[in-house]
């Protein structure tokens, strides 16, 4: 397959070295670009698109998934992912091994083709989620330093502390044209199952290929609602409807609120409220491990 890869200038030398050998093993026809994540990558693989590329890879962490499947959204050339980053999340979601043998063994030829929906914000693609409230709160506030001492667990005491804190704020949610007013504490817009599983274990199964984006609206009232919520979704699930709303987007969500709050997408800050974000339903065609297999 002739695969055109970018791949982070941040990946390692001994990740750079042992994807050029597996490249080599498998017989990975690519050419191999390394880009600095500052430069429009984007606008670097649209324009080499024409070239004929069987498949365009990223070699990274999910921002630089993001920035290659900007490129390639709405058109027939897949995407490939060999991950190197610290979350991983898209790979996860699609069953695309983590060790980098296994990954490029199967952007080689052992990989199906599947359609994935993706969100467009701010003409922006992103794969994973988007949000306002706690969990635009804490990926604003914890620092680069505890992250790269920490990794993901970084997140939690930061999480906790907002937790705490946390206080309503009116927001105006205007789902495929319908608006509500809540009194919300958090909105979470999922288009993967893999994060809002964790941010919401009790939530509904989140799909990347449903061709929907499943919306979450937290309207806790004190902290001891929180972890009550997680007893009360199976005792007492009508008092659980007015703790969490979750509504179902095929067009497009609307976030408004009284004074500007922090939005984040894929775990970097993007902007402040007003935001809009358009669902894009199969939108993406990516390679992943073939259902029921062993890759």
């Amino acid at each position: 397959m002739k695969t055109l890869v970018f791949m982070a200038e941040t990946v390692g030398a001994s990740f750079r070295q042992a994807f050029r050998h597996q490249a080599a093993m498998n017989g990975l026809a690519c050419e191999t670009i390394v880009f600095d994540p500052r430069e429009d990558v984007s606008a670097r693989a649209r324009k080499r698109l024409p070239e004929g590329w069987e498949c365009v890879a990223a070699v990274g962490g999910d921002g630089t998934v993001a920035a290659v499947a900007h490129a390639l959204v709405g058109g027939d050339v897949p995407l490939g992912i060999v991950p190197a980053g610290t979350g991983n999340l898209v790979a996860r979601e699609l069953g695309v091994p983590l060790a980098v043998e296994e990954a490029v063994a199967l952007l080689a030829g052992r990989a199906a083709r599947k359609c994935i929906d993706a969100m467009r914000i701010g003409g922006r693609t992103f794969l994973l989620n988007a949000g306002v409230g706690i969990n635009a709160q804490v990926i604003d506030e914890t620092s680069r330093l505890g992250k790269s001492l920490f990794g993901r667990s970084a997140y939690v005491g930061t999480a906790v502390w907002k937790v705490l804190k946390a206080k309503p704020q009116r927001i105006e949610l205007e789902v495929d044209g319908q608006a509500a007013v809540y009194e919300a504490t958090d909105v979470q817009v999922s288009n993967c199952g893999i994060l809002a599983r964790a941010l919401n274990p009790n939530g509904p199964d989140v799909r990347a290929d449903d061709g929907k984006l499943d919306v979450s609206v937290v309207c806790m009232k004190t902290p001891l609602e929180y972890p009550w919520y997680y007893f009360l979704k199976r005792i007492a699930p009508q008092r659980v409807n007015r703790i969490v709303h979750e509504l179902e987007a095929r067009r497009r969500v609307v976030v408004r609120s009284d004074r500007p709050l922090a939005v984040q997408a894929d775990g970097d800050i993007i902007g402040v409220t007003p935001v809009e974000i358009e669902v894009l339903p199969n939108a993406l065609s990516v390679l992943a491990p073939e259902e029921g297999g062993d890759s």
